[in-house]
């Protein structure tokens, strides 16, 4: 196995996963009452609180049942309760909760959703206990009494199980007064008064939706508080009988006085209890009052005034430059700020004529919202039903506006699309996805909200349309067919070495945008000796070669000159009148009668004919040189039309002959056979048995005596060069071919026909402070045009580009240049005829094509994509800032959930730490400080997870590494691995994972 980073707790987006120990019984689920108590870690006082719900009347009469919740215990808190977990009107959840507050609204929303029948949820806190057994029974019938949403009750206070001589009275004079309830809560709060609010003893109505704000202290005073000053009719204040006794010696309870928390909280409630009156004293009618603010319609605007540590002149300068690119109607209202005397602040915008967003959504209208948010760069972060309004026309509106509005990160993005599933879709509640201590991935997390991984896929993808999945079998643009020609490819024996490539280097070069009606590779089978001859004739492996192009539909047709001696005579009968010539070769051994054969089995009036060993060049595969040419052999004085040759001046050059000439050219040319053919016989000297003439030698002779003419000329944007015999076994020829195949061509050859090995064919290097290294091998059409159109699509294009394609073949690569279209004078394009490996073309990227020490290259697959269109700018900046190392946000549609953060500190401790993933860069002079022998195991380059041999080290010598954390980058798309491949890689990890460190952390800057 990998070794994975060591899990570690850490707050995730994850599910309460709330879930009985037992199967739900008939009396659990026939049960109007519910004592609730949350437990974490209670085991000395639990079984005091559990009795006393036990004894309760209600229990008793099997009126109602204990639900006891636990989050996450780690003590022995069953053990201490013993049987008492076994009385039938017990029922114990498990959940993940992760705080107070949270753990009670868990405990409500269980109740709402599995427990039909109960009407009243009583609470009960796990170290206190209830003051009489009629204690929940009166709580409730005072609630059925004024049909309330809620009873607030009184308790005694208690000391190691001793009564104070005061008690915490729920005084309604006191509580339903606002002004007193002002000075109450102040008294408490700031000065110290010893009665706090009876919070704990709260009994609610199920489904009311009343829920406790979510934080880490005070959220029963803050809950009760706002329920007394804006609901004071939907509940009754019930002084008497007391309800509870309330422990202050609770292990909670002294840890929350210690606590920051505690004091803050409180201070702040007395505030915002201020901010309330205030406000009530004001027209208009209160929408809402939360953590951050209170919330009210005023005529036809709504208005929000922040409490003073909710808002700040720079949080206001953000929210502004946020939202004002926002129309009307769109994800959040168009928002007026205004500051007060004493340095708050208050927003206010238009009304809006929507409904509550009370159960579920539409996927659309949710994806519609989600999309909006990206689309405007920032995530309503705080996603629960009553923050959205639902317009007329079904789209969502997020009203909360104030901090919990942030700049866009797919990680923000992620965790609001996330809760927003979670209520819209699935119906969750709204508290059902928080932030909570776990030791879970993230991704495992959310694994568990069911559908969400397909759903946030779909989304991503709607985002970026140019990225959705493509069509595997879609091919470059389909070439016009020119039925009256076809093309000859001429071979023999002693080209087996190179003919495959050759033959699919000239098929694929001269195919588009026309393509002729037939290719036919026509093979001289003469084995030698040869004229000017570089090799031995290998008939046998010209066989399977030609086979196999022709199995592969690379020629329509192979034709096998025949030795026939009928057919010998019979063809030179027609074209020099001679009946006695049987030599298949000249005089001085040059092939004639095969091509004269090859000619008189053609059918279609032109033959577009080269030999096998030209090299093509095309500057823009939109030229339609063949209809060039064949409007050059229209004149009826026109016998053929040579093939241009790389030209000084760029242009058209006029096809032009005087007449007689040009000798017709036999390397590449194109010919009208219909007029070549009336030309016949022609004349050709016979010495010692043999024609002493090529065919063209023939032609030119018979042009001079009736005027006719094969003409040159064309347009400079295609041409060919041919090399000598003696150049063609050379190693650099795959590297010409490439070259000139781009029509990347040193000046000294311009203007020659033959190809001149000494002059200086190289690569273009590039000086661009960025560089994307693009590479890959076998990677088809759409997805190559996909990963191009991505660059070609950066809005800043600031960057040079390499492309390495390690070995594919010529049809998987020959369109390339034209895909880069405006990017092609920016890119140095290489394509090996055999595969080198990563490593091997990353070091030659990088160390030769490269000249500038501080460019930045960053690696995109050939198979992958850039996603926002401004990734480049964003490189541009870290490189700016001095970064030499950088990543940026990758996302993988299998895994759509992961984020893959880079971890920069000892990634080799932590399964590669992400450094790995896509979008991946580092500067050259980075690059060159890492040992070779960090790319190396046993002296052999690492063939596979390459990105791991390099990024590590890199990662370990970066000075100051930066992550693009607040774009999508990187679409990363790839097939399954096999399990032998898994295995492989694991190998190899396991030996990388095992080299030394190359950390120097005294010297690294902060990351950005």
């Amino acid at each position: 196995m990998r070794n994975s980073a060591p899990r570690v707790p850490r707050p995730v987006l994850s599910a309460r996963a709330l879930r009985p120990l037992a199967p739900l019984s008939a009396s659990a689920l026939s049960a109007e009452v519910v004592i609730g108590i949350t437990v974490r870690n209670q085991a000395r006082r639990l079984p005091r609180a559990l009795k006393s719900a036990l004894s309760q009347n209600v229990v008793e009469n099997y009126q109602a049942i204990v639900v006891l919740l636990d989050d996450q215990s780690t003590d022995n808190w069953r053990e201490s309760c013993g049987k008492l977990l076994e009385h039938p009107r017990v029922v114990v959840i498990e959940g993940v909760c992760g705080s107070a507050s949270r753990a009670r609204n868990a405990l409500l929303d269980f109740v709402d959703q599995h427990l039909p029948n109960a009407r009243w949820v009583a609470r009960l806190d796990a170290d206190d206990t209830l003051a009489s057994n009629a204690s929940v029974a009166a709580m409730c019938c005072k609630g059925d009494e004024f049909a309330v949403q809620y009873v607030l009750g009184s308790n005694h206070l208690s000391v190691d199980g001793e009564l104070l001589e005061h008690s915490n009275v729920a005084n309604p004079a006191v509580l339903l007064d606002r002004q007193q309830l002002i000075q109450f809560i102040e008294a408490f709060c700031l000065h110290g008064a010893p009665q706090e609010l009876p919070s704990c003893n709260l009994v609610l109505r199920c489904h009311s939706g009343i829920r406790y704000p979510d934080v880490r202290s005070a959220e029963d005073h803050w809950l009760v508080a706002s329920l007394l000053f804006f609901h004071p009719d939907k509940g009754v204040v019930v002084p008497g009988p007391v309800y509870a006794v309330y422990s202050l010696g609770g292990s909670t309870t002294q840890h929350n006085r210690r606590s920051a928390q505690w004091a803050l909280q409180r201070e702040r409630l007395a505030v915002a209890v201020r901010y309330w009156m205030e406000t009530l004293q004001n027209p208009g009618v209160i929408l809402g009052a939360g953590q951050e603010g209170i919330v009210w319609q005023d005529g036809d605007r709504v208005r929000k005034r922040f409490y003073p540590w909710a808002m700040d002149v720079e949080a206001v300068v953000r929210l502004r430059s946020l939202c004002d690119a926002v129309g009307e109607a769109e994800p959040i209202p168009s928002v007026d700020w205004a500051g007060e005397a004493e340095g708050g602040f208050q927003c206010h915008y238009p009304w809006i004529d929507a409904t509550e967003f009370r159960t579920t959504l539409p996927v659309h209208i949710v994806t519609h919202f989600l999309r909006q948010l990206h689309q405007f760069g920032f995530v309503t972060s705080n996603i629960k039903r009553s923050n959205f309004r639902v317009l007329k026309d079904g789209r969502l509106v997020y009203i909360d506006v104030g901090k919990d509005i942030v700049p866009f990160s797919p990680s923000r993005f992620l965790d609001a699309a996330a809760r927003l599933y979670s209520i819209a879709i699935l119906g969750n509640s709204d508290h059902e996805l928080a932030r909570r201590t776990s030791m879970l991935h993230p991704h495992e997390a959310l694994e568990h909200l069911v559908g969400f991984a397909p759903f946030y896929r779909s989304l991503v993808d709607s985002l970026f349309p140019q990225l959705r999945p493509i069509r595997e079998n879609a091919g470059p643009p389909q070439a016009h067919s020119a039925r009256h020609v076809t093309l000859l490819i001429k071979a023999c024996p002693q080209d087996a070495a190179l003919m495959e490539d050759q033959v699919r280097h000239i098929v694929t070069q001269i195919s588009y945008p026309r393509r002729t009606g037939v290719i036919v590779l026509a093979i001289d089978p003469y084995v030698g000796p040869y004229l000017r001859q570089f090799s031995a004739g290998d008939l046998d492996r010209v066989r399977t070669t030609a086979a196999e192009l022709k199995s592969n539909g690379v020629v329509d047709e192979v034709w096998y000159s025949p030795t026939d001696r009928a057919e010998i005579h019979a063809t030179y009968a027609s074209w020099f009148g001679n009946h006695t010539v049987q030599e298949t070769h000249t005089t001085s051994g040059a092939p004639l009668f095969p091509q004269l054969w090859a000619f008189d089995q053609i059918r279609t009036r032109y033959v577009l004919q080269c030999d096998v060993d030209v090299l093509i060049g095309r500057k823009d595969f939109h030229h339609d040189f063949l209809a060039d040419m064949l409007l050059a052999a229209e004149p009826d004085d026109v016998l053929g039309v040579g093939f241009n040759i790389p030209q000084v001046t760029e242009g058209f050059n006029p096809y032009q002959a005087e007449p007689g000439n040009f000798v017709p050219e036999i390397r590449f040319g194109l010919f009208d056979l219909e007029r070549l053919k009336a030309q016949l016989p022609m004349a050709n000297p016979v010495r010692e048995g043999r024609f002493e003439w090529m065919w063209h030698r023939a032609v030119h002779h018979r042009q001079q005596q009736t005027g006719m003419r094969c003409v040159r000329g064309g347009d400079s944007r295609s041409f060919y060069i041919h090399p000598r015999n003696e150049d063609k076994a050379h190693a650099s020829l795959p590297i010409w071919r490439d070259l000139i195949a781009q029509a990347i061509v040193p000046e000294p050859q311009q203007g020659k026909w033959d190809l001149l090995p000494l002059a200086e064919w190289f690569y273009p290097t590039r000086t661009e402070s960025l560089v994307f290294l693009m590479k890959g091998r076998g990677t088809g059409y759409a997805r190559l045009k996909r990963s191009i159109d991505s660059l070609r699509m950066q809005e800043d294009q600031r960057f040079g580009v390499i492309v390495i394609d390690d070995g594919s073949e010529f049809e998987e690569t020959w369109f390339i240049p034209e895909l880069l279209g405006p990017l092609r004078e920016r890119t140095t394009l290489i394509r090996r005829r055999s595969r080198h490996g990563y490593i091997r073309n990353f070091i030659e990227a990088i160390e030769a094509v490269c000249r500038n020490d501080e460019t930045l290259i960053v690696t995109l697959d050939l198979d992958d994509a850039l996603m926002s269109s401004s990734v480049s700018a964003r490189l541009l900046n870290v490189i700016d800032d001095g970064a030499d190392l950088v990543h940026g946000v990758m996302f993988r549609p299998d895994k759509p959930l992961h984020l893959y953060e880079p971890d920069y500190d000892n990634p080799r401790t932590k399964g590669g730490g992400n450094v790995w993933a896509h979008l991946r860069g580092l500067r050259k002079s980075l690059f060159q400080r890492i040992p070779k022998d960090h790319l190396r195991i046993d002296g052999h380059w690492v063939d596979d997870v390459t990105d791991y041999a390099i990024m590590m080290p890199a990662a370990e010598l970066a000075q100051k590494p930066a992550f693009i954390h607040d774009i999508f980058c990187y679409y990363h798309e790839r097939d399954p691995y096999s399990a032998e491949r898994k295995h492989e890689q694991q190998e190899i990890l396991r030996r990388l994972f095992s080299y030394s460190s190359l950390s120097c952390p005294s010297t690294r800057a902060d990351t950005a």
